[in-house]
Protein backbone atom coordinates (compact mmCIF):
# COMPACT_ATOMS: atom_id res chain seq x y z
CA UNK A 1 0.00 0.00 0.00
CA UNK A 2 1.55 3.64 -0.73
CA UNK A 3 -0.52 5.39 1.81
CA UNK A 4 0.65 5.30 5.44
CA UNK A 5 -2.21 2.81 7.09
CA UNK A 6 -4.97 4.89 9.20
CA UNK A 7 -7.12 2.16 9.48
CA UNK A 8 -5.69 -1.83 10.66
CA UNK A 9 -8.23 -4.39 11.13
CA UNK A 10 -7.11 -8.09 12.25
CA UNK A 11 -9.73 -11.27 12.43
CA UNK A 12 -12.78 -8.78 13.28
CA UNK A 13 -15.62 -11.56 14.21
CA UNK A 14 -18.79 -10.56 15.46
CA UNK A 15 -21.55 -13.26 16.05
CA UNK A 16 -25.14 -12.12 17.42
CA UNK A 17 -26.84 -13.85 20.37
CA UNK A 18 -28.97 -15.75 18.11
CA UNK A 19 -25.34 -17.42 16.91
CA UNK A 20 -25.67 -15.57 13.42
CA UNK A 21 -22.47 -14.66 12.48
CA UNK A 22 -22.47 -11.25 10.78
CA UNK A 23 -18.33 -11.07 10.16
CA UNK A 24 -16.56 -14.45 9.96
CA UNK A 25 -13.22 -12.99 10.52
CA UNK A 26 -11.78 -9.49 8.31
CA UNK A 27 -8.62 -8.41 8.01
CA UNK A 28 -8.24 -5.51 6.14
CA UNK A 29 -5.54 -2.13 6.17
CA UNK A 30 -6.49 1.21 4.88
CA UNK A 31 -4.69 3.82 4.18
CA UNK A 32 -4.64 7.83 4.61
CA UNK A 33 -7.08 9.51 2.22
CA UNK A 34 -8.15 6.34 0.35
CA UNK A 35 -11.57 6.62 -0.84
CA UNK A 36 -12.97 2.53 -0.47
CA UNK A 37 -16.48 1.56 -1.63
CA UNK A 38 -17.41 -1.36 -0.28
CA UNK A 39 -19.91 -3.86 -2.43
CA UNK A 40 -21.87 -6.99 -1.19
CA UNK A 41 -24.99 -8.87 -0.51
CA UNK A 42 -27.88 -7.86 1.76
CA UNK A 43 -26.67 -9.31 5.02
CA UNK A 44 -22.81 -10.27 4.08
CA UNK A 45 -22.47 -7.68 7.78
CA UNK A 46 -21.19 -4.70 5.23
CA UNK A 47 -23.05 -2.16 7.68
CA UNK A 48 -21.69 -4.40 10.76
CA UNK A 49 -18.52 -3.57 9.55
CA UNK A 50 -18.95 0.22 9.84
CA UNK A 51 -20.62 -0.08 13.17
CA UNK A 52 -17.37 -1.95 14.23
CA UNK A 53 -15.25 0.98 13.01
CA UNK A 54 -17.15 3.04 14.13
CA UNK A 55 -16.87 1.87 17.92
CA UNK A 56 -20.64 1.06 18.06
CA UNK A 57 -20.47 -2.68 17.81
CA UNK A 58 -18.86 -5.17 20.14
CA UNK A 59 -16.43 -7.35 18.29
CA UNK A 60 -13.43 -9.98 18.78
CA UNK A 61 -10.57 -9.07 17.04
CA UNK A 62 -9.03 -6.12 17.01
CA UNK A 63 -9.04 -2.82 15.05
CA UNK A 64 -6.98 -0.17 15.27
CA UNK A 65 -6.79 3.88 14.00
CA UNK A 66 -3.29 5.10 14.18
CA UNK A 67 -2.38 2.43 16.18
CA UNK A 68 -5.15 2.82 19.15
CA UNK A 69 -7.59 0.33 19.74
CA UNK A 70 -11.30 0.84 18.73
CA UNK A 71 -12.91 0.78 21.77
CA UNK A 72 -16.18 3.31 22.00
CA UNK A 73 -17.07 6.15 19.36
CA UNK A 74 -14.94 8.93 18.66
CA UNK A 75 -14.70 12.03 16.64
CA UNK A 76 -11.94 11.03 14.17
CA UNK A 77 -14.43 8.71 12.92
CA UNK A 78 -17.93 9.51 11.88
CA UNK A 79 -20.87 7.66 10.47
CA UNK A 80 -23.34 9.37 7.87
CA UNK A 81 -26.33 7.32 7.29
CA UNK A 82 -28.86 6.41 4.60
CA UNK A 83 -31.60 8.26 6.70
CA UNK A 84 -33.12 11.54 6.09
CA UNK A 85 -33.90 11.72 9.37
CA UNK A 86 -30.53 12.15 11.07
CA UNK A 87 -31.10 15.57 11.46
CA UNK A 88 -32.86 17.15 15.04
CA UNK A 89 -35.58 18.29 12.94
CA UNK A 90 -36.28 21.39 15.71
CA UNK A 91 -32.60 22.37 14.92
CA UNK A 92 -31.98 24.78 11.87
CA UNK A 93 -28.81 23.91 9.46
CA UNK A 94 -26.86 25.80 11.51
CA UNK A 95 -27.45 24.31 14.58
CA UNK A 96 -27.43 21.19 13.77
CA UNK A 97 -23.90 21.38 12.61
CA UNK A 98 -23.01 23.28 15.51
CA UNK A 99 -24.53 20.77 18.14
CA UNK A 100 -22.31 17.75 17.48
CA UNK A 101 -19.23 20.53 18.54
CA UNK A 102 -21.36 21.83 21.43
CA UNK A 103 -21.32 18.32 22.91
CA UNK A 104 -17.73 18.07 22.58
CA UNK A 105 -17.47 21.23 24.64
CA UNK A 106 -17.18 24.56 22.62
CA UNK A 107 -19.16 26.51 23.55
CA UNK A 108 -17.65 29.84 21.90
CA UNK A 109 -20.55 31.21 19.75
CA UNK A 110 -18.33 33.29 16.85
CA UNK A 111 -15.92 30.02 16.92
CA UNK A 112 -19.34 27.92 16.57
CA UNK A 113 -20.01 30.35 13.84
CA UNK A 114 -17.52 29.94 11.87
CA UNK A 115 -16.59 26.21 11.75
CA UNK A 116 -20.41 25.69 11.06
CA UNK A 117 -20.05 28.62 8.20
CA UNK A 118 -17.38 26.57 6.86
CA UNK A 119 -18.49 23.14 6.74
CA UNK A 120 -21.97 24.59 5.34
CA UNK A 121 -19.93 26.18 2.08
CA UNK A 122 -17.86 23.06 1.45
CA UNK A 123 -21.43 21.43 0.48
CA UNK A 124 -23.00 25.05 -0.75
CA UNK A 125 -25.60 25.26 1.65
CA UNK A 126 -24.05 28.50 3.50
CA UNK A 127 -27.27 30.64 2.02
CA UNK A 128 -29.67 27.63 3.86
CA UNK A 129 -27.95 27.60 7.39
CA UNK A 130 -31.62 29.11 8.74
CA UNK A 131 -33.71 26.72 7.49
CA UNK A 132 -35.27 23.71 9.36
CA UNK A 133 -34.90 20.10 7.84
CA UNK A 134 -38.64 19.88 7.08
CA UNK A 135 -37.73 22.93 4.65
CA UNK A 136 -35.19 21.07 2.90
CA UNK A 137 -35.01 17.98 -0.12
CA UNK A 138 -33.51 15.03 0.50
CA UNK A 139 -30.26 15.89 -0.88
CA UNK A 140 -29.90 18.69 0.84
CA UNK A 141 -30.40 17.26 3.83
CA UNK A 142 -27.50 14.40 3.29
CA UNK A 143 -25.48 17.49 2.30
CA UNK A 144 -26.16 18.78 5.81
CA UNK A 145 -25.33 15.64 7.56
CA UNK A 146 -21.71 15.51 5.24
CA UNK A 147 -21.05 19.51 6.81
CA UNK A 148 -22.22 17.85 10.16
CA UNK A 149 -19.25 15.32 9.55
CA UNK A 150 -16.72 17.67 8.17
CA UNK A 151 -17.17 20.17 10.96
CA UNK A 152 -15.53 17.48 13.82
CA UNK A 153 -12.59 16.67 11.20
CA UNK A 154 -12.52 13.52 11.52
CA UNK A 155 -9.81 11.20 10.07
CA UNK A 156 -12.62 8.56 8.71
CA UNK A 157 -15.64 8.91 6.98
CA UNK A 158 -18.18 6.08 7.44
CA UNK A 159 -20.91 6.39 4.77
CA UNK A 160 -23.81 4.10 4.82
CA UNK A 161 -25.46 4.13 1.62
CA UNK A 162 -25.79 7.85 2.10
CA UNK A 163 -27.49 8.16 -1.44
CA UNK A 164 -29.68 5.45 -2.13
CA UNK A 165 -33.06 6.36 -1.23
CA UNK A 166 -32.19 9.50 -3.72
CA UNK A 167 -33.29 10.26 -7.39
CA UNK A 168 -30.49 9.61 -9.71
CA UNK A 169 -29.76 12.94 -10.61
CA UNK A 170 -29.46 14.25 -7.01
CA UNK A 171 -27.66 11.20 -6.78
CA UNK A 172 -25.13 11.48 -9.45
CA UNK A 173 -24.45 15.08 -8.67
CA UNK A 174 -24.01 14.41 -4.92
CA UNK A 175 -21.30 11.75 -6.25
CA UNK A 176 -19.99 14.01 -7.85
CA UNK A 177 -19.57 16.68 -5.05
CA UNK A 178 -18.49 13.78 -2.67
CA UNK A 179 -15.77 13.31 -5.03
CA UNK A 180 -14.31 17.23 -4.93
CA UNK A 181 -14.92 16.98 -0.92
CA UNK A 182 -12.32 13.83 -0.63
CA UNK A 183 -9.68 15.34 -2.89
CA UNK A 184 -10.13 18.89 -0.70
CA UNK A 185 -10.51 17.93 2.35
CA UNK A 186 -7.90 14.23 2.16
CA UNK A 187 -9.91 12.25 4.39
CA UNK A 188 -10.21 8.42 4.55
CA UNK A 189 -14.12 7.80 3.51
CA UNK A 190 -15.08 3.96 3.97
CA UNK A 191 -18.81 3.94 1.58
CA UNK A 192 -20.80 1.28 1.03
CA UNK A 193 -23.03 0.68 -1.51
CA UNK A 194 -25.25 -2.06 -3.17
CA UNK A 195 -24.77 -0.01 -6.47
CA UNK A 196 -21.57 -1.21 -8.74
CA UNK A 197 -21.69 1.65 -11.19
CA UNK A 198 -21.38 3.60 -7.41
CA UNK A 199 -18.53 1.82 -6.57
CA UNK A 200 -16.42 2.31 -9.13
CA UNK A 201 -17.07 6.08 -10.10
CA UNK A 202 -16.26 6.72 -6.34
CA UNK A 203 -13.61 4.14 -5.17
CA UNK A 204 -10.01 4.35 -5.02
CA UNK A 205 -10.26 0.85 -3.66
CA UNK A 206 -13.00 -1.66 -4.32
CA UNK A 207 -13.49 -4.37 -1.71
CA UNK A 208 -16.64 -7.31 -2.09
CA UNK A 209 -17.76 -9.08 0.73
CA UNK A 210 -18.28 -12.65 0.76
CA UNK A 211 -21.79 -14.13 2.20
CA UNK A 212 -20.78 -15.27 5.60
CA UNK A 213 -19.46 -12.08 6.59
CA UNK A 214 -15.36 -11.76 5.19
CA UNK A 215 -13.51 -10.19 2.39
CA UNK A 216 -13.43 -11.94 -1.01
CA UNK A 217 -12.18 -9.07 -3.38
CA UNK A 218 -9.54 -6.32 -2.75
CA UNK A 219 -9.49 -4.21 -6.01
CA UNK A 220 -7.09 -1.11 -6.65
CA UNK A 221 -9.47 1.62 -9.20
CA UNK A 222 -6.80 2.55 -11.23
CA UNK A 223 -9.32 4.41 -13.87
CA UNK A 224 -8.80 8.18 -14.05
CA UNK A 225 -11.43 10.36 -12.51
CA UNK A 226 -13.76 11.23 -13.42
CA UNK A 227 -15.15 7.73 -13.89
CA UNK A 228 -17.86 7.27 -16.21
CA UNK A 229 -19.21 3.84 -17.93
CA UNK A 230 -17.77 5.16 -20.85
CA UNK A 231 -13.81 5.02 -19.11
CA UNK A 232 -11.51 3.06 -20.40
CA UNK A 233 -11.48 -0.62 -18.61
CA UNK A 234 -14.91 0.71 -16.72
CA UNK A 235 -16.70 -2.32 -18.35
CA UNK A 236 -14.75 -5.03 -17.68
CA UNK A 237 -14.74 -3.94 -14.32
CA UNK A 238 -18.28 -3.91 -13.86
CA UNK A 239 -18.66 -7.30 -15.39
CA UNK A 240 -16.05 -8.42 -13.02
CA UNK A 241 -17.56 -7.39 -9.65
CA UNK A 242 -21.41 -8.17 -11.30
CA UNK A 243 -20.06 -11.68 -11.28
CA UNK A 244 -18.72 -11.72 -7.90
CA UNK A 245 -21.88 -10.45 -6.50
CA UNK A 246 -23.78 -13.25 -7.97
CA UNK A 247 -21.50 -15.98 -7.10
CA UNK A 248 -21.94 -18.36 -3.68
CA UNK A 249 -19.89 -17.40 -0.90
Amino acid sequence: MDNQAILSIRDLRVVFEDGFTALGGVSIDIGENEFVTLLGPSGCGKTTLLRCIGGFETFDGTVKVNGKEVSEPGTDRIMVFQDFNQLLPWKTVEKNVQYPLKIQGLKDKTKLREISDAALEKVDLLSSRTLYPHQLSGGMKQRVAIAKALALKPQIILMDEPFASLDAMTRNHLQEELMKLHQKEKVTVIFITHNIQEAVCLGTRILVMAKQGGIKMDVPNTIPKPVTPASEGYGQMWDMFNKALHQEG
